[in-house]
C-alpha cells in the first residue's frame, strides 16, 4: 500500500492544484540483450530490500489517475536501459501528461560500468529519449496557472543554456515550481547525506565540503561556473516558488539558504508518493 505524504504550499494561486510528486522508481526490466543488471532486482524488487518498483509505480498511476492529479516525476523512472525498460515506458508511461525531470539511472546502460561524463549521457540519451514524451533536457509545462519547468541536472551540472531557457520561461511572469533529479546544496540536506555517505550527492556543494569527497565522487561533483551561476539564478529569481526532487531516497523537505523551499521525496520503489497542493 501506498504511503502518500500530504503537503500544502502557498505560491500564490487564485486556485489550488493537485499534483502527485513520484520520483526514483527504479524500474528493472532485464532485455533480451545481456547489460550485466540481472541484480539490480533485489534493489528494488525484491521483499527483503523494502521494495516492490513496479507494484508501487502502478499504484502510483492509478492514485493519479482516480484523483485528478498532475504527476511531477523526478527521475529515475528506469534504473537502466533495456528492450524491457524501453516496453514497459512505451506501453505505461509515454502517453503520460505529466512532468518529467531525467535523473541519471534514465542515461545508464549498466549501473557502475561507465564513466557519467557529457559525452556519456547524450549517447544514452539517443537510445532513451524515443522512449520519453517530454524532452530530458529542457521543458516545461503550464497547469493551473503554473508553469512547471524541468531541467536535467542529474550529473550535478547545470547548464548556460538550460539557464537561458529558464530565463525565459519566467519572462512568462507565472509562478514557476522547479522539478530536477538532483537537490541543491543545503547544509543540513549534506550533513544528512554523509551521515550515511562518503559524499553529499547534491549540486554545488561548496569547496570546503568537495574536498572530504573520495577522489571519484568530487571530480563527478565539482560544479562548473555555467552551474554555480545557475544555482544562484534559481535561488534567488522570485518568480520560482519551490523546488521539487529525488535521488537521495528519503523524504527531506528544507529551506534554502536563499529562503526558497526545496522539497525532496523517497523513492516510489520504497512505496512512497507526495501529494502536493499548491494554492
Amino acid at each position: 500500500m501506498l504511503n502518500i505524504i500530504k503537503n500544502e504550499i502557498k505560491i500564490g494561486l487564485k486556485e489550488p492544484l493537485k499534483i502527485l510528486h513520484i520520483t526514483d522508481s527504479h524500474l528493472t526490466f532485464v532485455g533480451e540483450e545481456n547489460h550485466g543488471n540481472e541484480t539490480r532486482w533485489k534493489c528494488f524488487e525484491s521483499p527483503d530490500n523494502r521494495g516492490s518498483a513496479l507494484k508501487y509505480y502502478l499504484e502510483a498511476l492509478k492514485y493519479a489517475e482516480d484523483n485528478n492529479l498532475l504527476i511531477v516525476n523526478t527521475g529515475d523512472l528506469i534504473d537502466f536501459l533495456s528492450v524491457g525498460n524501453f516496453k514497459f515506458l512505451d506501453e505505461y508511461s509515454y502517453n503520460l501528461d505529466c512532468v518529467y525531470s531525467a535523473g541519471n539511472h534514465d542515461f545508464c546502460h549498466c549501473v557502475g560500468k561507465a564513466t557519467e561524463d557529457r559525452p556519456y549521457k547524450w549517447e544514452m540519451m539517443k537510445r532513451v529519449a524515443p522512449h520519453f514524451k517530454q524532452n530530458l533536457y529542457f521543458d516545461s509545462k503550464i497547469a493551473g496557472g503554473v508553469n512547471f519547468v524541468s531541467l536535467d541536472n542529474s550529473y550535478y551540472l547545470i547548464e548556460e543554456a538550460q539557464t537561458q531557457m529558464l530565463k525565459a520561461e519566467v519572462s512568462k511572469g507565472l509562478p514557476i515550481v522547479l522539478c530536477m533529479h538532483t537537490p541543491l546544496y543545503e547544509k543540513s540536506l549534506a550533513e544528512r547525506e554523509m551521515s550515511i555517505n562518503p559524499c553529499a550527492y547534491v549540486v554545488a556543494a561548496p569547496e570546503e565540503l568537495l574536498k572530504t569527497y573520495p577522489e571519484h565522487r568530487r571530480l563527478q561533483q565539482t560544479p562548473d561556473e555555467a552551474t554555480l551561476r545557475a544555482v544562484e539564478y534559481i535561488k534567488n529569481e522570485p518568480t520560482i516558488k519551490l523546488l521539487i526532487t529525488g535521488h537521495t531516497h528519503y523524504n527531506y523537505d528544507v529551506t534554502l539558504d536563499s529562503g526558497l523551499r526545496q522539497i525532496t521525496t523517497d523513492g516510489s520503489y520504497n512505496g512512497v508518493v507526495r501529494e502536493i497542493t499548491l494554492y
